[in-house]
């Protein structure tokens, strides 16, 4: 989905530096692109609301697959990509708001998207082994008793009508669940990516290339975010104030004290920030497979012997010698 935005927002950052008005920009997307969601903002900034509230207004509604139309809504399907149009919101509103030109903006934007998106595939990658895996040893204990009972053995009778066979089957449903619990976690981790990072050090360079004192830009900045910024929790130790408001105060201190420019300091910042959450996804996708190796060892693979080989194993020993 971040590689879907992107697409987007790139393109709206070539229209715009071509000299096209930011409204006209997504007018054209919208004819060109069979989205809904590009049409409701454009339809929205048409009629003259700002294209930064025509994002968050069109944000909320149900985002089905597709549309009674059969229009598919692009990437809303996830809330990292809510995030990444919320991002863009703050950045349009950042832009308009200084007078500063967004293309820039609108291009780094759209590059972490990209990179992003390419991290997501690395993780979808990295998840459809053991997870194909882990569905075929779940149908491998029907496979089982099916063909105990074409031999004779009555594997679902002992499963079900023995003592053994329902500790093996209650044991082996625990183990089941568990080793599903377990990969859902080790996934869910290894998917949490900041959708935006060094979003706010890249909207106070907007800010401060639109001509604008730093206080002045900061205040902005935070007026953005705080109205349409990503809502995805940030973990961070309490009593500590905001990294990304900690970044932009050394930077900014920096700036000051060595006479460079501001913006470019911010943005070089908010590249390298990029930079590392790239690589620490990165490397949290490559371990991914490793660790979904651990719920199918310890929990799927003896579920699995527990719902399929003890059964016929008891059915054996429980047929009578001729």
């Amino acid at each position: 989905m971040g590689e879907q935005v992107a697409t987007v927002v790139e393109r709206l950052g070539v229209l715009v530096s071509a000299g096209v008005a930011p409204v006209q920009a997504w007018g054209h997307l919208a004819e060109v692109a069979d989205d809904e969601f590009i049409s409701e903002v454009a339809d929205e900034a048409c009629r003259g609301v700002a294209v930064a509230d025509a994002i968050l207004q069109a944000l909320p509604r149900p985002s089905p697959t597709r549309t009674a139309s059969g229009r598919v809504r692009l990437g809303l399907r996830s809330a990292s990509a809510v995030d990444a149009w919320r991002a863009v919101a703050a950045a349009w509103f950042v832009a308009a708001e200084s007078g500063a030109p967004m293309r820039l903006c609108l291009a780094d934007i759209a590059e972490s998207l990209r990179q992003l998106g390419g991290v997501e595939r690395d993780i979808a990658a990295a998840l459809a082994g053991p997870a194909a895996t882990a569905r075929l040893v779940m149908v491998l204990p029907l496979v089982a008793v099916l063909g105990g009972s074409l031999i004779g053995l009555d594997s679902l009778g002992t499963l079900l009508g023995t003592p053994a066979g329902l500790t093996c089957l209650l044991i082996g449903l625990l183990l089941s669940g568990a080793g599903r619990w377990w990969s859902a976690q080790l996934l869910r981790r290894a998917r949490r990516i900041d959708p935006t990072p060094g979003l706010a050090l890249e909207l106070v360079a907007v800010a401060v290339g639109g001509g604008g004192s730093l206080p002045a830009a900061r205040s902005l900045v935070g007026d953005a975010l705080g109205r349409y910024g990503p809502t995805q929790p940030r973990h961070q130790p309490s009593g500590r104030s905001d990294p990304a408001e900690r970044a932009v105060t050394a930077v900014l201190l920096l700036a000051t004290r060595s006479g460079a420019p501001p913006a470019l300091l911010l943005r070089s910042e908010a590249t390298r920030i990029r930079r590392d959450a790239v690589g620490a996804a990165q490397q949290r996708a490559a371990a991914l497979g490793v660790w979904l190796m651990l719920p199918l060892g310890l929990c799927i693979l003896p579920a699995f012997i527990l719902l399929a080989v003890a059964p016929v194993l008891l059915g054996v020993l429980a047929v009578p010698p001729s």
